[in-house]
């Protein structure tokens, strides 16, 4: 979504507004990890994403999820990711070498999903890990780029990989028609879920290996 169809220019707006764990809450772990795992529109805006997140954040790296609460018209609490600032959300981008952030984009595709984001490195691999888990990924999609340096997932130390997903997958993920427990309880998911989690993962953990091995070769050479 644009920020035109936005009912609150950003975040510290909707917070003005809205009551907090009734409208929305915050879930969100500081591993002081080499990634943040981001859902700026969980809960039951972009049902779905929480999870996911959640999941791909696994144990090991950082997560943020922002969750829409209302069940009513829950879009109006959307807010796009070149406007989508929270101080929490800064701290963990800015100590943060990548980010990811899952979307979805509704019926905008069937079942592929769309990449984006200024980290090509990382868009590469979880390009190919996306489609050796067997999705159809576009990593040239015609809208939701995620190329602005304003969107948040572009603020981590070496910027970041958007990933939009389209109903009709995030459908095969869940079992039955709940993507989102307001309680905390875990939904049911399927192992389709299970492979796009491992394919992220799969990916972040190539990248951090990358940078890794940068890095020593880049000292080895000062140090020569």
């Amino acid at each position: 979504m644009g920020s035109h169809r936005d009912v609150f220019p950003d975040v510290p707006a909707l917070k003005s507004r809205l009551k907090e764990k009734r409208d929305f809450r915050i879930r969100l772990r500081d591993r002081g990890a080499f990634a943040t795992i981001v859902s700026p529109h969980g809960g039951y805006i972009e049902e779905g994403t929480s999870a996911l997140a959640r999941a791909c954040a696994g144990p090991d790296f950082n997560f943020f999820d922002f969750q829409g609460l209302r069940t009513e018209n829950p879009s109006e609490l959307h807010v796009t990711s070149t406007h989508f600032r929270d101080p929490d959300l800064m701290k963990l981008l800015n100590a943060s070498e990548v980010a990811v952030s899952i979307h979805g984009m509704g019926d905008e595709d069937d079942i592929t999903i769309w990449l984006g984001g200024l980290n090509k490195e990382l868009k590469e691999s979880m390009l190919k890990a996306l489609r050796e888990q067997g999705f159809s990924v576009n990593p040239d999609s015609p809208r939701h780029r995620g190329e602005s340096k304003l969107n948040f997932v572009n603020m981590a130390k070496q910027k970041g990989v958007q990933i939009e997903l389209p109903n009709n997958l995030l459908k095969t993920m869940f079992v039955g028609s709940s993507r989102f427990a307001r309680t905390g309880r875990h939904v049911k998911t399927t192992p389709i879920f299970d492979k796009f989690v491992k394919a992220v993962r799969q990916a972040v953990h190539a990248e951090k290996r990358r940078q890794k091995k940068l890095k020593a070769a880049t000292s080895d050479v000062s140090n020569g």
